[in-house]
């Protein structure tokens, strides 16, 4: 079955579908194979660190996915979405001139035999031309019920990007040796937030409708097609199952819905079942359910397969002729051995590999001091200065002569290799010397667009105060209080080059983690300056920052800065351009800003591999290595 891009509503054919009744004594099991949030890691290469990869990756579990096909007699594979961004292969694909051949993220599923698989938000980074080429190589089919070209008088009237559904016939076999044909419904779901994150080449092209809204649309049309069973893919968070409207976390909620079977989670990263996603009434994290329904989160960039064993048994009465008896549901860690992939994977993927591997260690430059992000979220860092200089110095170039010149341009950066969900490899780790093609990934993992907004000093401190969120309200004179909140992640912190502030941390974050404002009297940005000044609330500036963080990080309720620049050139372009112009890049990191001292009171923090070499970035804290942990990450003691 071929993906293709729908021009309208999806017809129903001809109304549902009646087939012959199953033998009664006839019993099913079908296994649900899936995968999630796979951000382009497909080969056994990790590009930034120009080394083998760590433990995961789509390579890895090829072989796991073949061995859990050949266990069972009856098997489906799906992708959750998020496969195309994510790894400098994913950069090479999107840049560099390939003569034609399909994006090896689809080589690779091809390759792999996927059954169905839904879109996330990522695959909309690089543009919507780039997404629609990708996807016409694809031998699988792409569906997606809430992404629209065009929106109808209701969901279903939608004209939508993909279909928004698919149903699969498969011949299956029963546990007597009968061969049943069976009818599988695929949906599938992603977060309407897209709308905001990617709206500066989406706008006007792409809506994204609610996620519950839309399946209550589409899944009685999906259910009279006569399906036996219907699998959600769900490229949404496992959150509570009643959720606003717009929610970006809808799968619990979903599976609450009479028409679903099954439901494959993604989007947060997180591995389910499992103990990182809390207990409730409505999710059982150890079984694995959701509203009483089988339901999987695997993980994060193939950290893990998820498996759904189904067993099915005729039906005595209803529209379907199969029901769902009985189900288990569980996760298979990428497997410890070499992880060679499966040889038809591998010959798919090799072309790609090898032509990527060479584009990523073209030199483009060096660097004069290590480039790294261990405590990018600590201190000043020559890795987030680097990246701010060089879009300052873009927009410099890009508004001379008009009338903004005279307004003074600070630049934002925020690391976003920080370690969290990643894990303990996830840091950027640059050491002085050549800088190469895969190092503008590495200092700059998305294919952001830069933009640039007039700001006023008031503005400004709300926009570091937002960014102060990622750090926990630290009582003064605490002792190894856990530094940073890690349900915010790191990425979200973003310093201006330019400002010299501190944070001080006995106050509560002035916004949470989306946005609103949640201590209206806290303000823990003190002494926000500029070259020794102190900055007035109605001084005006221009920042430079990228097109997620534009459309995100404005307060909720607040009106939105003025855009003063965006001419859709990302920033990974303007960093590349820069260190080639310069030659040589960085410089030791100055102090534009600390946290306000706390005598008496210490702090734990976590760093990644590496991280020892570089304690002299955070001297000022008196440092002290507590040992790594079981997960990998390195922790330290900091005096406030």
């Amino acid at each position: 079955m071929t993906a293709s891009l729908t021009t309208g509503p999806l017809p129903l054919s001809g109304g549902p579908v009646t087939l012959p009744a199953p033998h009664a004594a006839a019993q099913i099991n079908l296994r649900l194979i899936a995968t999630t949030d796979l951000h382009a890691c497909l080969t056994g290469q990790d590009f930034h660190a120009n080394s083998a990869a760590s433990g995961f990756g789509l390579y890895r579990i090829a072989r796991q996915i073949a061995a859990a096909r050949a266990e069972v007699a009856n098997a489906l594979l799906f992708d959750n979405g998020d496969f195309l961004q994510g790894t400098a292969l994913a950069d090479y694909a999107a840049t560099a001139r390939r003569r034609g051949r399909p994006h090896p993220v689809v080589t690779a599923f091809n390759a792999l035999r996927y059954d169905a698989i839904t879109l996330g938000n990522h695959e909309f980074n690089y543009g919507l031309p780039f997404l629609r080429a990708s996807l016409a190589s694809a031998r699988f089919p792409v569906v997606s019920a809430n992404i629209a070209t065009r929106l109808g008088k209701s969901p279903a009237r939608d004209t939508t990007l993909v279909p928004p559904f698919t149903v699969l016939t498969r011949s299956v076999t029963d546990t007597e040796g009968r061969t049943h044909r069976l009818r599988i419904g695929v949906i599938g779901f992603a977060p309407p937030q897209i709308e905001v994150w990617d709206r500066d080449h989406l706008a006007s092209h792409i809506r994204v409708r609610d996620i519950l809204a839309s399946a209550r649309a589409w899944l009685p049309r999906l259910k009279a097609r006569g399906v036996d069973l219907i699998v959600a893919l769900a490229h949404s968070g496992i959150g509570p199952v009643d959720v606003p409207f717009g929610a970006e976390n809808a799968a619990t909620a979903l599976a609450a819905m009479p028409e679903i079977d099954a439901v494959i989670a993604g989007h947060s990263h997180l591995a389910f079942p499992g103990p990182q996603i809390a207990a409730t009434p409505d999710i059982d994290p150890l079984n694995g359910t959701l509203c009483g329904k089988p339901a999987v989160m695997p993980g994060h960039s193939g950290s893990h397969i998820g498996l759904i064993d189904l067993t099915l048994t005729p039906a005595r009465c209803g529209p379907s002729r199969w029901l769902v008896r009985s189900a288990a549901a569980r996760l298979e860690p990428a497997t410890a051995s070499d992880g060679r992939a499966t040889t038809d994977f591998g010959r798919a993927l090799a072309p790609d590999h090898r032509a990527a591997l060479a584009w990523s260690r073209r030199v483009i430059g060096a660097a004069a001091v290590p480039l790294h992000t261990h405590f990018a979220t600590l201190a000043p860092s020559a890795a987030m200065t680097l990246i701010a200089e060089a879009k300052a110095a873009y927009v410099r170039r890009a508004l001379a002569g008009t009338e903004w010149a005279g307004l003074p341009i600070l630049a934002g950066a925020a690391p976003f290799r920080a370690g969290g969900r990643g894990g303990a490899h996830n840091f950027t780790n640059i050491p002085a010397g050549p800088l190469r093609m895969r190092s503008i990934s590495d200092l700059y993992l998305f294919p952001n667009k830069l933009v640039t907004l007039l700001m006023t000093g008031a503005e400004m401190s709300d926009w570091l105060e937002q960014s102060a969120a990622l750090f926990r309200r630290i009582v003064p004179g605490a002792v190894d209080a856990p530094l940073q909140d890690c349900t915010v992640p790191g990425f979200t912190f973003e310093t201006v080059t330019g400002l010299g502030f501190a944070i001080d941390l006995s106050q509560p974050a002035r916004f949470d983690a989306q946005g609103a404002l949640a201590n209206p009297s806290a303000h823990r940005i003190v002494g926000l300056s500029r070259e020794g000044r102190l900055i007035r609330p109605d001084d005006r500036f221009l920042l430079v920052t990228n097109n997620h963080r534009a459309a995100a990080q404005a307060p909720v309720g607040a009106v939105s800065p003025r855009c003063v620049l965006a001419d859709g050139i990302s920033v990974q372009t303007v960093l590349c351009d820069h260190i080639r112009a310069a030659g040589r890049v960085g410089a030791p990191p100055g102090h534009s800003w600390r946290f306000l001292p706390m005598p008496g009171t210490t702090v734990t923090v976590t760093a990644g591999h590496g991280s020892a070499a570089h304690l002299a970035d955070i001297a000022a804290y008196r440092p002290q290595p507590l040992g790594p942990c079981a997960n990998g990450f390195s922790h330290y003691r900091l005096h406030l």
